[in-house]
């Protein structure tokens, strides 16, 4: 009986530390995009390959740093509405989307949502706005991805201000 006590203790451990073993956002680093055009940090990846383009007045960066870590940021010259207006437009066209399921996380500056595909597959992705000096700076998650909500959390949470 006593064998059988110490495996079970020594499993229990092993799970104890396995479950704490990584913090996802610990393999980013802080990154200054300022030679791309974007006079922004964030984290990231090390290996981090920017591309830019520009749409008329707006310009878009395309931030990838591998299959989960995909972002998009739209820079555009601010509306006179605010953050709290762009990010109330923003969740509307969201919950318009038909596979929209809930909001699993909500800030003054942006949130993560659940896209429910079919019982058994869901999307999550999210959009975090930054303002600063005049312009606007949409974040969002690369659309043709799929990416798992602990994958949204990372990237919101990299983008943040």
């Amino acid at each position: 009986m006593k064998g059988l006590n110490w495996i079970s203790f020594i499993a229990l451990v092993s799970f104890f530390l396995s479950s704490c073993a990584g913090d996802p956002a610990s393999d980013l680093v802080e990154t200054d995009l300022m030679r791309h055009g974007l006079p922004l940090k964030i984290l990231a990846p090390e290996e981090l390959t920017v591309r830019t383009s520009s749409l008329g007045t707006q310009e878009e960066f395309v931030l990838d740093g591998g299959d989960d870590f995909y972002i998009e940021v739209h820079a555009s010259e601010g509306s006179s509405g605010g953050m709290e207006d762009l990010v109330s437009d923003l969740k509307r066209t969201i919950e318009g989307h038909r596979f929209f399921q809930e909001f699993t996380l909500e800030q003054s500056d942006g949130f993560i949502y659940e896209f429910k595909i079919n019982e058994k597959h869901s999307n999550f992705g999210f959009r975090r706005v930054r303002i600063q000096g005049g312009r606007e700076y949409v974040f969002r998650n690369a659309p043709s991805k799929i990416f798992t909500e602990e994958q949204a959390v990372r990237m919101f949470n990299a983008v943040g201000g």
